[in-house]
């Protein structure tokens, strides 16, 4: 745990802790035992913090979004003169589904204040709640999952754009309706297990579509439109190196590869996350396409 300067919705910069998000390792069954099961949004894990009636978000690798959420910060006057709280949840766009990821990543990468007022009138964002760290100034990471949720309910401020995500003790019914609807995926969590910072098995998660996160290694020049950018290609770290897996050709706007050629050609990381049907045998990636670029990940994070 480090303690950030974070700038809140009220102009004031507070001194708050950080912890490292717990975060579900990937799982390819429904778990047996005692769990629970919640629909996995596609948007960004981030961390609201309250307090004296403001309100900050802060995604998971400590970097303040609050000027880009405007929608985000009006709260109920009842949480005026509040202790400090931290939440957590998910970011998205719309409903959270896959097909919305890239509308969340055209307000996520913004970085003027305006052009984020004026973006939310056509893609608003929401916040899903699903578990807390800290009420009005004391820890609840020891208490149960289940003992959290509902200290969660009562410290949650409920607004159009804030909201509760719901959970429940049946895994296959939840699962096979989070497919039929087709959602990204579900997280099981762990009874009655505590908060535990960091990838943690006590929570899984099933993902009904194949994503991975990558580096862009480079690209090949097309023809025609494109002639400038055919196709990225991708990798994922290895082995302690850089291993491609992909030549991504579809997914992105003209106006995505032109960015993405410019940071390229400068010589800026640029990463992403990639949708797939398969890994062939040779690991490469079958039927990839392009999800959008990813700016909280390091190279040693990107994997399949």
């Amino acid at each position: 745990m480090r303690n950030l300067k974070v700038k809140f919705s009220d102009g004031v910069v507070r001194s708050v802790p950080f912890v490292e998000p717990m975060r579900p390792k990937a799982t390819e069954e429904i778990p047996e035992g005692d769990w629970i099961a919640e629909e996995k949004y596609d948007g960004s894990l981030t961390l609201m913090y309250l307090g004296d009636g403001a309100v900050a978000y802060v995604n998971r690798k400590g970097r303040n979004k609050t000027l880009i959420y405007p929608e985000l910060v009006l709260l109920p006057k009842k949480y005026r003169g509040r202790r400090l709280t931290i939440i957590q949840g998910e970011v998205y766009a719309f409903d959270g589904r896959p097909e919305h990821f890239e509308q969340f990543l055209r307000r996520d990468l913004l970085q003027d204040e305006q052009e984020a007022k004026e973006r939310s009138k056509q893609i608003p964002l929401y916040f899903g709640a699903y578990d807390i760290l800290m009420s009005k100034g004391e820890w609840v990471t020891d208490k149960p999952i289940l003992e959290r949720k509902k200290i969660l309910s009562r410290e949650l401020p409920r607004t159009k754009h804030i909201k509760l995500i719901s959970s429940s003790r049946n895994l296959k019914s939840t699962t096979s309706e989070l497919e039929r609807e087709h959602a990204e995926g579900v997280v099981y969590k762990k009874l009655p297990d505590g908060y535990e910072s960091g990838d943690t098995s006590q929570w899984k998660k099933l993902k009904f579509r194949k994503e991975a996160d990558v580096v862009v290694t480079g690209y090949n020049k097309g023809t025609g439109r494109r002639s400038k950018i055919g196709a990225l290609r991708v990798g994922v770290y290895k082995n302690g190196k850089v291993v491609e897996v992909a030549n991504v050709g579809t997914g992105f706007t003209d106006e995505e590869l032109t960015d993405i050629k410019r940071r390229l050609d400068k010589g800026e990381k640029v990463y992403g996350k990639v949708e797939y049907q398969k890994v062939g045998s040779q690991g490469r990636l079958r039927a990839p396409a392009w999800k959008g670029r990813r700016t909280d990940i390091t190279v040693k994070e990107t994997h399949l």
